[in-house]
């Protein structure tokens, strides 16, 4: 009798192990391979970036470089945020930020650290039910005029609107070409 039950046990015991690993191999199977989120990361970049691009040019032909701060401040968020949907987390962010809103997260400092030490490249981050993808922002010629030296390529009155709408503005004294900071999507890993 006693053997019966410990073979029991131990069938009972190898046919839970066998089903936790049936869950586990149908979580693996169901991700998507790493060409796929870089694809659709690259894609959710490119309209995001235009779209974005696009509106502040308007915006600055209509009232110029001073008034930018103010679109970016009340229109900025709510057009990347239009790029987030099915669970996608769409972020921009720096170490040196404009927006304490825009702070980076742990993961996000750790990747502009390495950025700044080892260069900058998109990349992939899996963590437990996300896949990150992260891109970097390089410093264009255009963006000098609110993201510069103050004095040198920011003008006087820009500069006085951006400390008048960011007071804490850390995202001055860019140089062309220079990593401004980073474009963070996060996936859900287990899309539909």
């Amino acid at each position: 009798m006693k053997t019966t039950f410990f073979y029991g046990v131990l069938f009972s015991f190898f046919a839970l192990l066998s089903c936790n690993q049936t869950r586990q191999e149908k979580s693996t199977i169901s991700l998507l391979p790493d060409s796929i989120y870089l694809k659709r990361g690259d894609q959710l970049v490119a309209v995001t970036f235009d779209t974005l691009r696009n509106s502040l040019l308007a915006a600055i032909r209509q009232q110029g470089f001073a008034d930018a701060a103010k679109f970016c401040n009340e229109r900025a968020y709510p057009l990347t945020a239009s790029y987030a949907t099915n669970g996608i987390i769409l972020k921009r962010t720096s170490a040196r930020y404009r927006n304490p809103a825009n702070q980076p997260d742990s993961l996000e400092q750790t990747v502009l650290e390495a950025f700044q030490t080892e260069g900058s490249h998109t990349k992939l981050i899996h963590t437990p039910g996300k896949v990150h993808y992260i891109k970097p922002i390089v410093t264009q010629a255009m963006c000098l005029n609110c993201h510069g030296s103050p004095n040198t390529d920011i003008k006087p009155e820009t500069q006085a609107a951006l400390q008048k709408t960011y007071p804490q503005d850390k995202a001055t004294g860019y140089a062309e070409g220079e990593l401004r900071g980073i474009w963070h999507i996060i996936f859900p890993a287990n899309p539909n």
